[in-house]
């Protein structure tokens, strides 16, 4: 049954996403903050399953939104680059970078949803304080944690394996004869893309989905202990913290 939680926790309803969850640890926050905290058991198994479900749910999507925008948005936008964008420079201050502006964007935006979800968990580490909130902010970051870091070194160990298959002349040769078979022209510009682009935004896919998720990991653990230590300076200098 989905009710709202009272003092004693008997009664649970399950967060829908991150941001429910991030509202929920809000609440329980100011409650103990308040002078009202919980007993001990209130965060119950229950409690740590759903925080954790949410964490995947979060995390799964994330990842996808990425990999999808990184790669195929990257590869729409190559399209369009080669064969109708004029602008193949762009000029970022000194430097110039190859590429239309379009693809540098959808590049970036691919991080969106990793990003969004990381400010939320960098929220979450200011009530890293009470016993409740401390389980369920474990929850949520122990578990993202340990599914990005998994997710990571799946999606580089697939892609490494495609882009080991693309790299090998024989299997290009036959994706040419194939789409050739259709229109000659049309298997010259698969095998020039897969070769131009799709190889190496394989490559690249594979080294970036390790480093995000590195990020994406750390950046709320050393969220927590920035809280902790601006707060033990703020009590020091005899300032309250909210």
């Amino acid at each position: 049954m989905n009710t709202q939680d009272d003092t004693h926790g008997l009664n649970f309803t399950p967060p829908r996403n991150l941001v429910v969850a991030h509202s929920m640890i809000q609440q329980w926050y100011v409650s103990e903050s308040s002078g009202q905290p919980f007993v001990k058991e209130f965060f119950t198994l229950e409690h740590i399953m759903q925080f954790s479900m949410v964490a995947i749910k979060s995390s799964l999507l994330d990842s996808l939104i990425w990999l999808f925008i990184y790669v195929l948005g990257g590869a729409a936008v190559y399209f369009l680059q080669e064969n109708y964008l004029k602008e193949q420079v762009t000029q970022l201050f000194f430097w110039q970078v190859h590429g239309s502006p379009l693809f540098w964007f959808t590049k970036l935006a691919s991080f969106m949803g990793l990003l969004f979800s990381s400010v939320l968990c960098i929220m979450m580490a200011r009530y890293y304080t009470g016993t409740v909130t401390r389980k369920a902010i474990n929850s949520i970051f122990v578990t993202r944690a340990i599914f990005l870091i998994c997710f990571s070194l799946v999606a580089f160990l697939i892609l490494g394996v495609v882009f080991q298959a693309l790299s090998n002349e024989t299997t290009l040769s036959n994706i040419h004869k194939y789409f050739s078979q259709m229109n000659p022209a049309f298997g010259a510009q698969v095998y020039y893309f897969i070769v131009n682009y799709f190889r190496r935004a394989l490559f690249e896919s594979g080294i970036v989905v390790i480093v995000a998720s590195i990020f994406s990991v750390f950046i709320p653990f050393l969220s927590i202990a920035f809280f902790k230590v601006y707060k033990r300076k703020k009590t020091d200098l005899g300032i309250q913290v909210e």
